[in-house]
């Protein structure tokens, strides 16, 4: 039996592991089943669901600026439309969210051959947390023939390191697994580092905690250190969130004494500065370089309203 929106939106909310690219499939999925669903009501109720749980989605995840790119895509189809039928804007919501898709996997699978030339033959890399789009790259250059290895951090609180160990490990790729404290020792040893984002503005990336010492280190050792994200993850600065909320501090402690305080945060906003490079699927932009293009977004009306 297949998924009801409201499941998948509900799963899509709780989902603290995954990496930006898998939550915005979770969203084109709900979409989907939403415009399927709710194809034969009134056309102001579809378009008041559809805004309801785009606001719900961008609630639970606030740094995912690819889904900030995909509802603004939606929400100009809807500015757009001008058939009264709400069958006729199903289908169209639908058709952007798959084109949507379909650009980005191009996306993706263009990036992932223009980083796959920075991982050289024996050498090693370095990365964190559970980027589909740095699997990418790692995939590509093992395709290609290349021997290498990767380091990979543990990745706490809830130390989604362990999948990407799990998956390079089916595709027979050498890795080795650090506790997050011990990182630096795995910066001595690396050769280049490669880390995902969650969105990309003018000045900064967010991307998992920890990201901002790993590219301390990384400048520390002299090591090249790239970030990696397709276009649809650019987002201005002015959009993004101003303050992570606290998460669930039983992930870090579940039971800490009664004078202590556990915080638990998932992001780091990283400065550009701090990067090589940052690879796209147009090419490897410098820091400067990246700050006209994200610059050049343009953001419909309702989703400017909604990021309030």
């Amino acid at each position: 039996m297949s998924q009801t929106y409201l499941d998948i939106l509900e799963n899509l909310k709780q989902d603290n592991r995954s990496g930006a690219w898998i939550i915005a499939q979770k969203a084109i999925g709900c979409l989907d089943a939403l415009t399927k669903e709710k194809a034969g009501v009134e056309l102001t109720e579809l378009i008041k669901e559809v805004e309801r749980v785009a606001r719900e989605i961008l609630k639970a995840q606030p740094r995912m600026a690819q889904l900030t790119n995909l509802f603004n895509a939606i929400f100009v189809t809807i500015e757009n439309e001008t058939s009264t039928e709400s069958i006729v804007l199903s289908r169209k919501i639908a058709g952007e969210a798959k084109r949507f898709e379909e650009n980005a996997r191009k996306a993706v699978a263009k990036l992932a051959k223009l980083g796959a030339e920075l991982i050289k033959d024996d050498s090693i890399v370095l990365t964190h947390s559970n980027s589909s789009t740095i699997f990418e790259i790692i995939k590509k250059a093992h395709e290609e023939g290349k021997h290498f290895q990767v380091i990979l951090s543990e990745s706490r609180p809830v130390c989604e390191g362990r999948e990407r160990a799990i998956a390079l490990s089916e595709l027979g790729i050498q890795t080795l697994y650090m506790i997050d404290a011990a990182i630096g020792m795995g910066m001595e040893r690396a050769d280049l580092v490669l880390l995902g984002a969650d969105s990309l503005s003018e000045n900064s990336l967010v991307n998992k905690i920890g990201s901002t010492a790993i590219c301390l280190l990384a400048r520390e050792a002299v090591v090249p250190c790239y970030a990696a994200g397709v276009t649809s993850k650019f987002t201005p600065q002015k959009l993004a969130p101003k303050k992570e909320p606290l998460r669930d501090s039983k992930q870090v402690w579940e039971d800490p004494p009664p004078e202590t305080q556990v915080e638990n945060y998932y992001f780091d906003e990283v400065p550009l500065d701090l990067f090589t490079g940052v690879i796209t699927e147009e090419e490897i932009f410098t820091p400067s370089e990246m700050r006209g293009k994200v610059r050049a977004q343009k953001l419909s009306q309702k989703l400017l309203e909604m990021l309030k």
